[in-house]
């Protein structure tokens, strides 16, 4: 038995750590107060904030564990590097996290290795710098180091930008952002692993958003993407570069391009040492390719000897995806087809348990309010693709707003 620490207790962190219980180890918890599912399996919890490194560490040693680690979540990374690294343990180091998770870091890399990334600039003050007055709007401003899209505005001039760079370093623990020029284009993710400076393609994604303005929501994320093969295999060059620059012993890779097919060209816009959220590196990676990548994962950081090569020479070819949706602000009136949908079998998860008559709905402004997602599985891309028409044709919600005018699901 291992004694292995958690960082954080959210839904992002939960199938990880039950992973960890399935493999008969102990699990220890450090979360903040709150109703956080990983709670309920622990072995141990610390209620101590997570962001508090020193603090961090003093329960990890006290603790004597054999590994710490964390999933699906940026913010919880540089805590999991720095007690790794104090403590001597497998795992990701202070440096490596930062040269992903900080976006000012993470973009000066790739210029340094020529992988193409939008023009940017760092902002520690509210105005805009002089390499930028020749670029044309649209920009998009971002905290340094947030994440889910957080802080994240389109600007069209200057007023909007300086109130957009305001905001954005109010999200940011380090009071700094980032300025980019915009980059038309769709959006493609790129799962990987990453193993003695070698990466590992565990999936390539395409993903769509809802079309809503100046908010940028994911809506569905479905593996394999449809982009050309030569396009991913220069994508694959791209992170094998990243991964021999920074170098991590071992770590899940989860990065984010857009492809413009106009003019061919692709861009790197965001990066993290972790598995994708939104269950990509708990359920879509397994259902897709076969491999648990989390159970690779929590074998590295224990030191279990890996045999990578024959792990992804077994992977197999499939299909998987989610899909998410919102509903306008107001009162859920009627709702049918969520039992009928939870029989499929191709359906392997729904999380729609808000999603109830008399429930109260609210304007869509950020992740954490779309509903779902519900998690799919299929043969090839095109079964995918009918059963998510499937879906939408089956599940219906109806909402009353304050006027007493009905709207049902969007999609899109």
């Amino acid at each position: 038995m291992k004694n292995i620490l958690v960082i954080g207790a959210g839904i992002g962190q939960f199938y990880l750590s039950k992973k960890i219980k399935e493999r008969g180890d102990y699990l220890i918890c450090i979360t903040l107060p709150g109703k956080q599912p990983v709670i309920d399996i622990a072995d141990k919890v610390y209620y101590h904030d997570v962001f508090d490194k020193e603090g961090c560490l003093i329960i990890a040693k006290e603790e004597g564990i054999d590994a710490v680690v964390s999933d699906q979540n940026d913010m919880m990374m540089p805590t999991v590097a720095y007690i790794a690294e104090k403590m001597g343990l497998h795992g990701l180091r202070t440096e490596q996290v930062n040269a992903f998770c900080n976006k000012n870091v993470f973009r000066d890399n790739c210029d340094n290795l020529g992988i193409p990334v939008p023009k940017h600039a760092k902002i520690v003050e509210s105005s805009i710098p002089e390499q930028f007055k020749d670029v044309p709007y649209p920009w998009i401003v971002k905290p340094a180091d947030s994440q889910s899209s957080v802080g994240v505005e389109k600007v069209y001039d200057e007023v909007g930008c300086i109130e957009a760079i305001k905001k954005a370093m109010q999200f940011s623990k380090t009071g700094t952002a980032i300025l980019e020029e915009f980059f038309d284009g769709k959006e493609l993710v790129a799962e990987g692993f990453i193993y003695k400076g070698k990466y590992y393609n565990l999936g390539f994604a395409d993903r769509k958003y809802f079309k809503l303005e100046n908010i940028f929501i994911p809506s569905q994320t479905v593996f394999p993407s449809n982009a050309p093969q030569s396009l991913l295999d220069e994508i694959s060059s791209c992170e094998q570069k990243m991964a021999e620059y920074v170098n991590p012993e071992f770590a899940i890779v989860h990065s984010e391009y857009l492809y413009n097919e106009e003019n061919d060209e692709f861009m790197v816009v965001e990066s993290a040492l972790r598995g994708g959220g939104v269950y990509i590196s708990s359920h879509l990676i397994p259902l897709y390719c076969g491999i648990n990548i989390n159970e690779v994962l929590l074998d590295c950081i224990v030191g279990k000897p890996v045999d990578i090569d024959s792990t992804f020479l077994s992977r197999e070819q499939k299909a998987a995806g989610y899909i998410c949706f919102y509903l306008p602000k107001g009162t859920i009136t009627q709702v049918e087809g969520i039992d009928i949908l939870k029989e499929k079998e191709y359906v392997k998860m729904m999380c729609v348990d808000d999603v109830r008559v008399g429930e109260v709905t609210q304007t869509l402004t950020h992740k954490g309010q779309r509903l779902g997602p519900i998690i799919i599985s299929g043969q090839d891309k095109d079964d995918i693709v009918n059963k998510i028409e499937e879906i939408q044709e089956m599940l219906k919600v109806v909402v009353e707003d304050e006027n007493g005018e009905e709207f049902g699901v969007s999609w899109e």
